[in-house]
Parts: structure tokens; sequence; C-alpha cells
């Protein structure tokens, strides 16, 4: 059969090779135009997730990972076990608590060494507990279970705006209005139609439906615009997070490709490029409008920080209101609905959220946390016909979303109380107060740091706030932990985002001053941030061992083998312990390491020479054993290897190889001597494998597989690991002679 191709006339054969290339170049060029916008990080978070494999700092690679000089190492070692004593010592009860609970509690590992580099985790997680058990609340204060009183910047997940104090009176009095009801599902609470006026006020939306939780409302507004808007892509931007549900979590946490969710980069042109040319596959833009300031990066630049006092009536300029916009603006032209995140900053910038805070103007809001009052929730806002459950002319098509706990009583007894309270003329006041405060305190703590030469810096928005780091170091997660030994509670992800309530005074944000700078200047006195002075190019050290670790732990060999390469290496160093001491002796074994090395090499082009040369390296090796260490046969023994008798035996037949081959040659004169010397090196060589060989084999049935297979592993790189461990040794003693 013809190829149909060919029997086409050549002009239709080059129309169709046209038509081919020009569909092929359209792909390329719409696939080049989206790839300027795409945010690859996600994609390489899931590829490292299954590359990089745990690898734990040993005691030593600890304190050193910055590659420290190595008189800091000891000072360090001190900090660190002083450290350990102050946090044990303030969270006794604490600790026990968390031991009865370990295992049952999962949620226990966010105060785990969560935001710590995992392969310094090991290490914090033994020795350090920060399980934070508080039992009251008062102002801007905790109290812990071993009755300290701690200043709470945690904002417990964002739920704490108006202070602690407060929304337990709106509890309170939320309960009295609903207590005749008590936990009843199902039929609704008149209030709910009161709280229900309020959100639809104050998000200038149509239609209020409520869930359980934040993450809950997440996975309803994706749900309804995908289901009204008859399109499947929901894009979200680099850095954000829309709760545990994996459907938004391209990256984080996420073990499977998703491709009905497409995530762009953060206030870039290039991602406005490409919603506007997907924008028939878009079923909603999801944005959290605070993600620029998400634990892991600063806001976009400090000009944010001037925007902390802004009212209803004010016009926000700052770069990422801006940006805001403009997303606003390209999604009506596309006819995207946009969808504000306000589960985290909901009622924490102003009485308004963010939509108010930044002037921009949402298709669809979600909230939760504080907007029950201190009871959890999550609240979708959205427009009518973004809020639609059923297809007007497809009675059979619907979008089935419910929240079984949805308007629990309690919940919407304390959402009154706590909308009553946004929507008082004065709540603005105290807002713009409360910002206001923040910025300063953030102003003049930069100037104190920067005084002491402390290296970080504080950057707001709001009252929200995080701590920068302003020189490199491997040990920044530390401040952390010196900041809760100055009794400062924090979150689970440390110093990554930090929250003021209303109830903090000016005494209170000096108090945290002088906390974060005595526990800044204490890590910088225990060594942990080192001058350039103190260590020399230190930026560039720490970017090639964070390299270099990231390698070894992608390219980390399975951990039956890591297990395997760890026992070799502990024999090696009990072997050095029990007969290498002697200097003498390792300046023989470093000759005869380098000449076994030599040889390696040159038996697979020179057998006669590598055996001769291999041999001398031997006597010479076996002479430091023999004359110089002590004898520790026992010791030897229990290492699975030859002690010093079998060595002179397996010697001495060496020595009798040429003496054998003399007796038995016919003529011994120099025309025969080149035969007589290659033999004798094969026979070395077939003695040497037979040795080696036969003795492993012996080994299995005595010891083991793997203990067998360590002596000969270990046997057969003792010449690399002697030059390592005895060439350094031998310069420092020499330098110290």
């Amino acid at each position: 059969m013809l190829n149909p191709f060919i029997q086409l006339t050549p002009p239709a054969q080059t129309m169709l090779v046209g038509l081919i290339a020009l569909a092929c170049l359209l792909l390329l060029s719409r696939g080049l135009l989206n790839l300027r916008g795409r945010a690859f990080t996600p994609w390489l978070s899931r590829l490292l997730s299954r590359l990089v494999r745990t690898r734990d700092y040993s005691e030593a690679d600890f304190y050193a990972a910055d590659g420290a000089p190595e008189h800091f190492i000891a000072t360090r070692r001190a900090a660190l076990d002083a450290l350990q004593q102050t946090l044990s010592a303030r969270g006794v009860k604490s600790s026990e608590w968390a031991g009865r609970v370990r295992g049952g509690l999962s949620d226990l590992r966010f105060t785990d060494a969560s935001r710590v580099p995992f392969p310094f985790a090991k290490r914090m997680r033994e020795g350090f507990n920060v399980a934070s058990v508080a039992v009251a609340s008062q102002g801007s204060r905790l109290l812990d279970l071993d009755g300290n009183w701690n200043i709470d910047v945690s904002g417990s997940y964002g739920v704490n705006v108006a202070g602690y104090d407060r929304y337990k009176e709106w509890m309170e009095r939320g309960w009295q209005r609903v207590q005749a009801l008590g936990p009843v599902l199902g039929p609704l609470h008149p209030i709910v139609a009161d709280n229900i006026a309020m959100l639809k006020a104050i998000s200038g939306l149509d239609e209020v439906s409520f869930h359980a939780s934040g993450t809950e409302a997440v996975m309803a507004a994706t749900r309804l615009v995908r289901f009204n808007t008859r399109r499947k892509l929901i894009v979200c931007f680099a850095g954000a997070y829309h709760g545990w549900w994996d459907g938004v979590q391209p990256g984080l946490g996420s073990e499977r490709g998703i491709d009905d969710c497409l995530t762009l980069k953060d206030i870039d042109p290039a991602s406005l490029a490409v919603i506007r040319r997907r924008a028939k596959e878009i079923a909603g833009v999801l944005v959290n409008p605070v993600q620029a300031f998400h634990p892991n990066s600063p806001p976009p630049n400090d000009a944010i920080l001037l925007n902390s006092s802004v009212r209803k009536t004010d016009t926000n300029t700052s770069p990422y209101a801006e940006w805001l916009k403009k997303l606003r603006a390209v999604c009506t032209e596309a006819g995207v609905p946009l969808v504000f995140d306000e589960v985290f900053s909901g009622f924490r910038l102003a009485p308004g959220g963010a939509q108010d805070y930044f002037g921009v103007k949402a298709d669809m809001v979600l909230y939760g946390k504080t907007v029950a009052g201190g009871m959890p929730i999550g609240v979708v806002c959205g427009s009518q016909g973004l809020m639609r459950r059923f297809d007007p002319a497809h009675p059979m098509r619907m979008a089935y979303v419910v929240g079984t706990f949805a308007a629990h009583p309690l919940a919407m007894g304390a959402m009154y109380e706590f909308l009553k309270w946004s929507l008082l003329p004065e709540t603005t006041a105290v807002y713009r107060i409360a910002n206001a405060r923040t910025t300063d305190w953030v102003v003049a703590s930069n100037q104190e740091f920067a005084a002491a030469g402390l290296p970080i810096a504080i950057t707001c928005l709001g009252t929200i706030w995080t701590v920068q780091f302003t020189q490199p170091s491997r040990y920044n997660w530390l401040l952390q932990y010196y900041l809760r030994a100055q009794g400062i509670n924090l979150s689970w992800v440390g110093t990554g985002r930090c929250m003021f309530n209303f109830d903090f005074s000016n005494e209170d944000y000096r108090d945290l001053t002088a906390k974060i700078r005595a526990a800044a200047a204490q890590m910088r006195n225990d060594k942990w941030w080192l001058s350039e002075t103190e260590h020399p190019g230190r930026a560039k050290v720490i970017k090639q061992r964070v390299a270099k670790d990231l390698f070894a732990s992608v390219f980390a060999p399975p951990r039956p083998l890591q297990a395997f390469y760890h026992e070799v290496m502990r024999r090696k160093h009990d072997d050095h312990v029990a007969s290498h001491s002697h200097r003498l002796n390792q300046v023989l074994h470093l000759l005869s390491s380098s000449t076994f090395i030599f040889c390696y090499w040159l038996v697979f082009s020179d057998l006669v020479t590598a055996m001769w040369l291999g041999l001398g390296a031997l006597f010479v090796r076996q002479f430091g054993h023999a004359l110089v260490e002590p004898p520790c046969h026992d010791k030897e023994q229990l290492l699975l290897g030859f002690d010093t008798r079998s060595k002179t035996k397996v010697v001495g037949i060496y020595l009798l190889i040429p003496i054998v081959n003399c007796l038995a040659a016919p003529v011994l004169n120099a025309a025969a001597a080149p035969e007589l010397i290659a033999a004798v090196a094969r026979q070395w060589f077939g003695f040497t494998a037979l040795v080696v060989f036969g003795h492993t084999l012996r080994l299995i049935p005595k010891h083991g597989f793997k203990n067998a297979m360590v002596w000969f592993v270990k046997l057969i790189t003792d010449p690399l690991t002697d030059i390592k461990a005895y060439f350094p040794t031998l310069l420092r003693q020499r330098a110290g002679a």
C-alpha cells in the first residue's frame, strides 16, 4: 500500500507540510508565551520531594554547616547545650504533657522542629521540645502550663485580631444568644439572617454560604466557579497558601501533578498576559491578597510599610495594591471571576478586609478564623451568578456543596458579636491606631537593631510582620528558639509570620523589642552569626555547602546502603584507634596507601610491575604493625580482619613464592629472569585473590554476609581512607612542631 502523502501532487504536499509547520509554530509560540508567566516552583517542589532523601548532620557537621573556623565549634556546642537547658527549665510540665500525647496528637508536629532545615532537624527534635501548652490568655500574653507569661505574636493562625479578651466576651455573649437552641444542626437560628445581612454589607456581594473551615470554603469556591463558568482551570500564584486541599496545592505538600490548577508568577506582567490568552479555560483566579507576605518571602518592597493607616476613603498606591488593581482589570476584561481568599487576611488589615484595605473589589470573597468571633468557620460570599448550586436549564446538573458543621449556633452567635463590632464607626479608628503603632514600632526597632550591629530587620503590613535576616547564615532558623527562651510565643512558622492584636500596648511593643534584641545579641555572641572578619568569604562558602548538601541529599544511596557505608566507616575508625596511633606507623601507611592506589590503576596495564610494587608496599605496611604499634590481636580479631600473626603468615607465603620458583627453575640466568619475575607476579596475584576472596567466604557462615562484605569493602578501600585520615593529621603535627 502506497503512502498517502506520496500520492499527493507536489503542490498539495507543500501545502500540507506548510499547514503542519504552521500548527506546530502556533502551539510552540503559545507554549513559549505561557512559559513566561508560569511559576516552576511547584513543579520543582514535587520533583525534589521525590528525589531529596533524609540526611541528618553528624554532630561535627551540625556545628560547622557554614564552614566556620574550627575554634568556633566549641562555643556553638556549649551555646546550644545552654539553650536546651534554658528551654527545658521553662517547659518541664509542657514537655511532660507532650511526651504523653506524642504519637496520638498528629498536629503536635507543628511544634516539632517543623521550620528547621531537615539536616538539622534530628538534633533539634531530640534535644528540644517547644510544644506550646497554654492555659490562660490576658491582653497580649499567654500563660503556659509551667506558669510563664509569654508575649504572644502568633495571632492564633490569624484568629486573634482584636485581642483575646474581646473574643472571650464575644463567645460568651454569643452563647447567651443561642444557648436555648444548643448544638442543633439543620434548622437555623434566626441570628443567621442577621449575620448574612452584615456579611453582604461588608463584602458587597449578593449571597453567603457557611462552611466548617477555611479549607472547606476554598473547596466550595473552586467547585462553584467551575460549575457556573463551565471551565476547569483555577489560577493560583506562587507562594500562596489556600489550605491543605491538594486541589490548590500544585507544589506544597502535593504528591500528584495537578492539571486543572495553573500556578503563575506573583506580581508579574507575564502572568496577566497568560490570563488574557487562556481566559476561555479559566474558571477563576484565586489570590491571597497578602500572599506576597508569605513566610518564605518579604513584601514586594518596603513601600508597603507606608500604607498601614489606610481608610475606606484613602487611595492605596502601594506596589501590591497596584498589582491587585491590574489583576482586577484583566479579570474583568477577560470575563474571569476574581476570588479573594481572605481566610487569613480577612478583617486583619481593615474592617472590610483586603477589599477595603487595597481598594479592589472581588467577585467572590472567602473568610475564616476571626469572622466567627473566635470560633472555627469558613464563609464564601459571592455574586448571584457564581453562587448557584443548580443549573436552571439542566435540572439534573448540580454542584453538591454542603457544610455539615457550617452554621453551628455557637459560631453564629459569636459571629454576630464580631460583625456588629466590625461595623461600628469607631472600629476603623482602632485599626488605624494599631497599624500606625506597628509601623512606628518597626521603624524604631530596626534603628535599635542596626545600632547594635544585629543582622536582622523587621518588615510589616498592617499588624502582620516578619523578621528578615540581613546576612547569609545556615543558622537563621535558630532565632526562633532564642526568642522562645526570652518568653515570646511564636506560631509553628517561627519568625516567618508574626501578628499583633489590638491589645498590644506601647509598653508591650517596647518589651518585645527588648526581648528580640536580647535574643539576637545572644545568638550573635554564641557565634551562630559570624562577621566577614571572623569567617572570610562566608557567603560563597555557604552557597557551596548548601549546593553540596542538596547534591548529597538527592543522590544519597538508599538507607540499606547508607547503613552499610556507616558500618564500614565505623570499622575503619575502630581499626585506626586500635593500631594506627603511632606517627611512624601513620607515615608508613601513607607511603604504602599511595603505592596501593597507583597499583590499582597499574594492574590493568602492567600486572607484573603492579604486583612487585604492591608487595613492597605491603611489607612496608606490615612493618609498622609488627614493630611499631602494639599487637592488639583481640581488638583486630573483633574487627573480622587478620590479626598480626595471621598477617605474618600471609607475608611469609608471599616471600616463599619466589623462593619456590627459584628452586623449581631449570636454569637461573639473566635471560630467564624476566619470565621468572612475571611468573612470580602472576602467582602473587592469584594468591592475593585467594586470600581476599577466601577469607570473605569464610566469614559468611561465621559472621553473616553483611559483615563479610563490610570486611571486603573496608580492605580494598583502606588506602583511600588512610590518606584522608593521616595526611591532614601529619600536617597539623608538623605545623605544631
